[in-house]
């Protein structure tokens, strides 16, 4: 209801739309926050009043597309995919209010056609006589692949809806007679040049001395104005903190070997592989599987024909030979079908997601103790510090609690409190003492100023910190900045000392005397790689034949200066290439504006984030700090 009332909004001042703000000013006392702010457990975001919810937080769907096998199911890997799924559905949300906002409208229809089309260009969707199978059986053969016919319909009309918002903001884009004529020059006029690129020597500029930084730290304050940082107090423990407590004796070892002893066996197998992806392809591997099981079996050399049969692209070199492999290496039908084997045998066609194999058994073993013994003792030793290094930091974040005394909690349990130099929100920030610290940045700068941090792990330690404070944006002192403001006036000096020495030796009309010249024939604008520059660009569509250029900077930092020695001009666009020009030009630009909006959009939701006030419900963006950090473009 709540969006059907913000539609009204956007259009004419009708009564209708009158009479609907007056019946929305009649609900603020109960959109209004009142004592209770949280959400339903259930839902872990709104976005500009589209609720998501947690079942639509497909994980099992996302290990697919990500390649995420059980390892990627960690603690760790679980918060990881739940922040990337979620950050994909609060993407397509924003999209959704995008596309609201310029009014496209998709119909059930155009998705319906665009979904047919889409499943007729797949061969295994289709019956023998080539026709589309029933939808519910599409939907079936879908599912094996972990979707779904309702999930190719959703992409439709996401689709279509970025399409149509293209066309109709492009459309709309103005593309004047000016703009078509210079970038038909710089595509198609031919030119031919002699050109010098000039590099500063900042090395060679010495240190000015304060006053004169100083100085240019006041002028230029800009360059070296320092967002907002943060001071964050923190504990950690490593491995070192336990000492020798972690190491486990041999009793313990000898039970873990015995609790894991199936891990331990090994299978050595070969196999032939026919490649399918359709059920039709599927058809004809199994058909052609079996055939050959009658010939190994008959006595045929399965090194020989695994080299010249299989469709492994490893198969012309290892013959087949996968070598030894552990429980769980291989795909689950493959590994299964394995184990069923005795040393020697052939299995039946076995299907995977690969295709169809023929898998012979050639032999088991199972690694002793003293084989595994050292491996197990790095194993249960790192097993031991990850939980009671969890464990001692719950215990002080259980003291703490959530905005408590950092410092007392940690005395009472005999830990080390430090205190970080002030850092800013940037991914490649390092914190003293805290290695792989970067995940760590970004959440601190996501808790309130005087709230205490969940455990984390940072490189090898788990850490607890509390946000101390926040320093305001400003131009800090030069002695805290001296080494950035010295590099930036020693390039600043460079340039300006190259650029008036070339100025000088160009009087002579000789680019010879500025160093080496780089002769150019017969490019274009667009094809010159200088061009790159914006400035470069316009200087060679704007010197005449016969002129030296006005020196500029490229955007490599190099002085460029060129002497324009000939120019063929660009023929005249008939209407076809006139069209199509400016549609290529309309596109580039509708696609920065709706980048620039998305930008927008996201900033803006940013700045309304409450749950239960009236623009927490119907124009910003919230997010469940239960369910796992989320990184909003910040």
């Amino acid at each position: 209801m709540l969006r059907n009332f913000r539609k009204a909004f956007q259009g004419n001042q009708t009564p209708t739309a009158i009479l609907m703000m007056l019946t929305m000013a009649g609900m603020v006392a109960y959109l209004m926050p009142s004592g209770r702010a949280e959400a339903p457990d259930n839902v872990v975001a709104r976005v500009y009043g589209r609720e998501i919810i947690k079942r639509d937080l497909d994980l099992n769907t996302l290990y697919v597309q990500r390649g995420m096998g059980e390892r990627g199911r960690s603690e760790e890997g679980l918060a990881y995919a739940q922040s990337t799924a979620l950050r994909m559905l609060i993407d397509k949300s924003v999209k959704q209010e995008q596309a609201e906002r310029h009014h496209v409208v998709v119909t059930d229809q155009e998705v319906r056609e665009d979904l047919m089309s889409t499943l007729k260009r797949y061969e295994f969707f289709k019956n023998p006589d080539g026709t589309l199978r029933p939808l519910d059986e599409v939907d079936r053969i879908l599912q094996q692949s972990q979707t779904s016919l309702k999930e190719f319909e959703l992409q439709a009309k996401e689709r279509l809806t970025q399409a149509k918002l293209q066309s109709q903001a492009g459309s709309a884009m103005p593309v004047d007679e000016a703009w078509i004529r210079m970038e038909n020059r710089a595509r198609n006029e031919k030119i031919s040049l002699e050109s010098v690129s000039l590099e500063p020597d900042a090395a060679s500029v010495p240190d000015p001395g304060d006053a004169k930084l100083d100085a240019y730290l006041k002028e230029s304050g800009s360059l070296f104005r320092q967002g907002a940082r943060r001071v964050i107090q923190y504990v950690a423990v490593d491995r070192a903190s336990f000492g020798a407590t972690l190491n486990p004796d041999d009793a313990a070892l000898k039970a873990a070997y015995e609790s894991k002893k199936a891990e331990y066996s090994e299978l050595k197998a070969s196999h032939i592989l026919f490649k399918a992806k359709s059920e039709e392809e599927f058809a004809t591997a199994t058909e052609k599987a079996r055939k050959l099981r009658e010939e190994l079996i008959k006595g045929a050399d399965f090194a020989k024909k695994a080299e010249a049969l299989s469709e492994d692209e490893t198969a012309k070199v290892n013959k087949g030979d996968l070598g030894w492999f552990k429980g769980g290496a291989m795909v689950k039908p493959f590994q299964d079908a394995a184990n069923l084997l005795k040393e020697g045998e052939l299995s039946q066609p076995v299907r995977t997601n690969f295709g169809v194999h023929i898998i012979k058994l050639e032999g088991r073993r199972t690694k002793t103790f003293e084989e595994e013994k050292e491996a197990l003792r790095a194993s249960l030793s790192q097993e031991r510090f990850l939980q009671r290094g969890k464990d001692k930091l719950e215990q002080l974040r259980k003291r703490a609690g959530d905005r408590g005394d950092l410092t007392a909690a940690a005395r009472a349990l005999d830990l080390q409190v430090k205190t970080s130099k002030p850092f800013l929100n940037d991914s490649t920030t390092m914190i003293e003492g805290l290695p792989s610290s970067g995940l760590l940045v970004s959440d601190a700068f996501k808790l309130k100023v005087g709230g205490i941090s969940k455990v984390q792990n940072a490189g090898g330690s788990f850490v607890v910190f509390k946000v101390l404070s926040e320093l305001p944006t400003e131009v800090p002192p030069l002695k805290d900045v001296r080494a950035k403001v010295l590099d930036s006036w020693k390039v600043k000096e460079a340039k300006r000392q190259l650029l008036e020495r070339s100025i000088a030796q160009l009087k002579g009309g000789d680019l010879k005397a500025l160093g080496e010249v780089r002769t150019t024939t017969d490019t274009t604008v667009k094809t010159y790689p200088e061009a790159a520059s914006i400035s470069i660009r316009k200087e060679l569509l704007a010197t005449a034949v016969g002129q030296i250029s006005t020196p500029v900077w490229g955007s490599d930092g190099k002085l460029w200066i060129a002497k324009i020695t000939a120019r063929t001009p660009a023929p005249e666009l008939n209407f076809e290439q006139r069209r199509a020009l400016i549609a290529e030009l309309q596109k580039q630009l509708v696609e920065k504006q709706l980048d620039t909006e998305i930008l927008f959009l996201e900033s803006e939701g940013k700045l309304r984030p409450g749950f239960s006030s009236l623009w927490g419900r119907i124009g910003g963006i919230w997010v469940n700090a239960n369910i796992g950090q989320v990184d909003l473009g910040e």
